[in-house]
């Protein structure tokens, strides 16, 4: 399993849709940017076939201060959020997933419940 980064995806589109990579990075750029705009008015961004990407509220409450080991009071606030579309949920399922770390965890089990 590996990382795709900004750089390797702008690469990679840039070969597909035989575009400059310069070209490329702007698009991508700009759709970021309309993205986020959208966002901080509080509208909903749906891609479809992809997802959608949405603000919601997160509540207020305490958390604890990992330095100081104290509660703290966390203000109420918007957060970016987005929603898997059908294709795409689709289109990971069909791969073959990682197994990373899941074939020890089975073995632990079962021999906890033996």
């Amino acid at each position: 399993m590996s990382i795709v980064y900004k750089t390797l995806l702008i690469r990679q589109v840039a070969e597909n849709t035989r575009l400059s990579q310069k070209v490329v990075s702007d698009v991508l750029d700009e759709a970021i940017k309309e993205i986020t705009v959208s966002l901080k008015r509080g509208d909903t961004v749906q891609l479809t076939n992809f997802g959608t990407f949405y603000s919601r509220l997160r509540m207020a409450g305490k958390v604890r201060d990992f330095k100081t080991g104290k509660r703290v009071d966390v203000a109420a606030r918007s957060v970016a959020a987005f929603r898997v579309g059908t294709r795409l949920k689709q289109a990971v399922a069909r791969t073959r997933t990682s197994t990373r770390g899941r074939p020890k965890l089975r073995k632990l089990f079962s021999r906890l419940t033996q």
